[in-house]
């Protein structure tokens, strides 16, 4: 039985199938809100520009708080609470218990559970799209750092079979926290483990788009058929997949943690005819700005990145 997206609290502008023929479907990419270290007014700035025009689809690609505290998740909680659109959230690094050994390792998603949602890989379809929500993060491993992710081989089979399921039609994405290649500004930084298996499972599907954070960086990266060098410390088999398998990651949507670039998130516009164009919405400190867009190898995509 697949796990359903978060339910509004408000009908979004459109919405299944009855969405207008040819009116762009509009997707929220957001991530890294890090409640616990969030700047309230680019909080309350967001929240206004999402209830001004609400999107189809609020996707949030993990790192919902800072320390996995009670009183994070709350706040989270409230924020999408407030939103009047469906909500397709997945759990990030953060959203871990960091401080109490016992409960990362026996339930570390206890708190996501009984604060953001019943499951930790959602699903949401209507009539335009199909996203399938993948977590990434990971309790521990034998290294120090706790942050790296990994697409383990089951749950990347469950992805796969979530998104065989769907429908013929819809435009299929998948949402995952960590990076699965590294951004054009730091061609160094790790991808997700499993990163170049993953990437060939989401060809074979016909995934068009995959949208994912952690690195607080702005990107939209090559397709998948150029990206398997690209995915460093992950596998060295290229990847031969057809079409246009496009990665997106955002910067940190609401949080004082930027590195370089400022609070930002994606919008996401699919036309009727499968056209994807990728907005970054950078706050300016009175509002979301969008720079015109400009082309990428990503064709049929468009991105526009905030300016560092």
């Amino acid at each position: 039985m697949q796990a359903e997206a978060m339910p509004p609290r408000g009908a979004p502008r459109h919405q299944g199938p009855g969405h207008p023929a040819r009116a762009p479907y509009r997707i929220a990419h957001l991530s890294d809100l890090h409640f616990g270290a969030e700047l309230p007014a680019v909080v309350a700035g967001l929240a206004a520009e999402l209830a001004r025009d609400p999107p189809d689809l609020v996707a949030i690609s993990g790192d919902l708080t800072m320390r996995g505290r009670r009183h994070e998740f709350l706040a989270a909680r409230r924020f999408i609470d407030g939103l009047r659109c469906p909500v397709l959230a997945v759990p990030g690094n953060h959203d871990l218990v960091g401080y109490w050994r016992p409960q990362r390792y026996l339930d570390p998603y206890a708190r996501w559970r009984r604060c953001i949602a019943p499951e930790v890989e959602p699903v949401f379809q209507d009539g335009r799209v199909g996203v399938v929500g993948l977590n990434t993060a990971r309790r521990g491993g034998w290294y120090l750092d706790w942050s790296r992710g990994r697409v383990s081989r089951a749950r990347l089979a469950r992805c796969e079979a979530r998104l065989a399921a769907l429908p013929p039609g819809l435009l299929r994405i998948v949402v995952a926290h960590h990076p699965f290649l590294p951004p054009q500004a730091d061609p160094m930084a790790r991808a997700v483990g499993g990163a170049a298996r993953a990437l060939a499972a989401f060809a074979r599907q016909g995934v068009r788009l995959v949208l994912s954070g952690h690195l607080h960086v702005a990107d939209i990266a090559q397709p998948a058929r150029a990206a398997g060098g690209a995915a460093r410390g992950t596998a060295t088999a290229s990847i031969a997949a057809e079409g246009p398998l496009t990665v997106v990651l955002s910067a940190t949507t609401t949080s004082r943690r930027l590195r370089g670039e400022p609070n930002a998130f994606n919008e996401i516009r699919i036309a009727p005819d499968g056209g994807v164009e990728v907005f970054a919405r950078a706050w300016d400190g009175a509002g979301w700005a969008a720079v015109a867009p400009q082309a990428t190898d990503a064709t049929p995509s468009v991105a526009v990145l905030p300016a560092s």
